[in-house]
């Protein structure tokens, strides 16, 4: 129906509104509204905007107006463009030089990224900070060893959450990875991921990690030039691994946590069933 020449090899492409595409064209982040044709002439695409300052823009997100784009090593940046707007505004970007497989929105302030170190990260767009600096800066608020090379995000579930009524669902994004690895992040509210964390603390002195080695250790953020210990991020495999424990060593996990052995195995068996 429409074809228009591109100046550099096109490595994503997403859909914007009703009438647009986002393409990542090289170093460029290019915007194209379909135009349709009149009865006797041929619909096109038009160049709208673009935005340059990448090294590759090998990933795109959309959610709304928002744009998310994953680089090649420039991590992530955020812009936006309004309905009706023909420009591509940079709102924040991270710093750090991370060199993207997938990345996803959140929500409109917190996005999720993989990275070819086997890691993922959380970062957040601080718009009360300050100043003008902070606010263009891209906040790091979790880090997490997965272990897999994540290939895409996609929102959504594998499994139909039956929730309580007037119980509100919790949002998740699957993922897949190189070696067929299916999985999913959840967000948890805040009560929720407090004791949760705990019992991944208990969790880890009764259970040894394969060879003997520390679970904080191989979760661990880390890659050519730093190494920093999980932070915000639950590990979902270990806390599904209280299910299989023999019942003296549930008793063990739950001790101090004020919880019976049947009400946590009932909070897990829960969040089990996302997946």
């Amino acid at each position: 129906m429409a074809e228009t020449r591109v100046k550099g090899a096109c490595y994503a492409l997403e859909a914007f509104g009703e009438r647009s595409v986002l393409a990542g064209v090289n170093n460029k982040l290019q915007l194209y509204e379909w135009q349709a044709g009149a009865t006797s002439s041929t619909p096109t695409l038009r160049l709208q905007a673009e935005h340059c300052g990448h090294i590759l823009v090998l990933y795109i997100a959309v959610r709304g107006d928002f744009i998310l784009v994953g680089d090649l090593m420039k991590s992530l940046s955020v812009l936006q463009c309004p309905p009706g707007a023909s420009s591509l505004t940079e709102l924040a970007r991270d710093c750090s030089a991370n060199w993207m497989t997938s990345v996803a929105f959140l929500d409109d302030d917190t996005y999720l990224g993989a990275e070819n170190s086997l890691n993922l990260f959380i970062a957040r767009k601080n718009a009360d900070a300050a100043t003008d600096d902070e606010r263009n800066r891209l906040e790091i608020v979790g880090e997490f060893h997965l272990g897999e090379f994540v290939n895409k995000f996609r929102k959504g579930s594998l499994a139909m959450q039956v929730t309580e009524s007037g119980a509100t669902p919790i949002p998740t994004q699957l993922y897949c990875t190189v070696n067929g690895v299916l999985g999913v992040v959840a967000t948890l509210p805040a009560d929720d991921f407090a004791f949760l964390l705990k019992v991944q603390t208990a969790l880890t002195s009764v259970i040894q990690g394969v060879g003997g080695l520390s679970h904080a250790a191989w979760r661990s953020f880390r890659n050519e030039r730093k190494t920093v210990e999980a932070s915000h991020v639950i590990d979902g495999d270990l806390i599904e691994a209280y299910l299989e424990l023999p019942r003296a060593e549930m008793e063990k996990v739950v001790a101090g946590l004020g919880v019976s052995v049947e009400d946590l195995t009932k909070r897990i068996e829960d969040l089990a069933r996302l997946h």
